[in-house]
Order: C-alpha cells, then sequence, then structure tokens
C-alpha cells in the first residue's frame, strides 16, 4: 500500500480538505508542515 505525505504550510489552508479526506477514509498519511521561517531557507 502507498504512504501518502502532505506537504503544508502550518495553517489551515486548501490542503485542510486534503486533510479531513484522509481522516474520513481512515488513510494514514504523514502530516508534514512547515512554518514560514523554514520555507525562507
Amino acid at each position: 500500500m502507498s504512504t501518502y505525505k502532505l506537504y503544508t504550510f502550518n495553517s489551515r489552508s486548501r490542503a485542510e480538505i486534503a486533510r479531513l479526506m484522509f481522516i474520513a477514509a481512515d488513510q494514514k498519511f504523514e502530516d508534514i508542515r512547515y512554518e514560514c521561517k523554514e520555507w525562507v531557507s
């Protein structure tokens, strides 16, 4: 089975829908959230 990774900024955004779909489907996924400080570097 595939392992999914969801890369997003640490805020509610368009990715929130994808996150909720993973949870509703009881699908395991890695939730990777970036802070703005990390994105700049």
